[in-house]
């Protein structure tokens, strides 16, 4: 019964997490990944990686001296969702 209700509220928790959403943008309105790094670092983010990730960009940095995790929206580079990085 335990482990049950421990699985429910994990179950229920991680759409939380799992919400990281970009607009639906056609792929050829897709900025480059190079463009979303010079973007980033303009915002002051010293980039690791670029990759795509579902309807986003996911972009692994620092930031203030602490690693981060950045969604970022493909078609203008607008932070969706950032996350400290353990």
């Amino acid at each position: 019964m335990k482990t049950a209700f421990i699985t429910a509220a994990l179950l229920a928790a991680t759409p939380a997490f799992a919400t990281t959403t970009c607009p639906d943008t056609p792929k050829d309105k897709w900025l480059r990944a190079e463009e979303i790094q010079q973007r980033m670092e303009k915002k002051g983010y010293e980039v690791r990686r670029v990759k795509k990730e579902g309807t986003c960009f996911e972009v692994k940095a620092t930031k203030d001296g602490k690693r981060v995790e950045v969604y970022v929206n493909p078609a203008d580079a607008a932070v969706v969702r950032e996350k400290a990085s353990s």
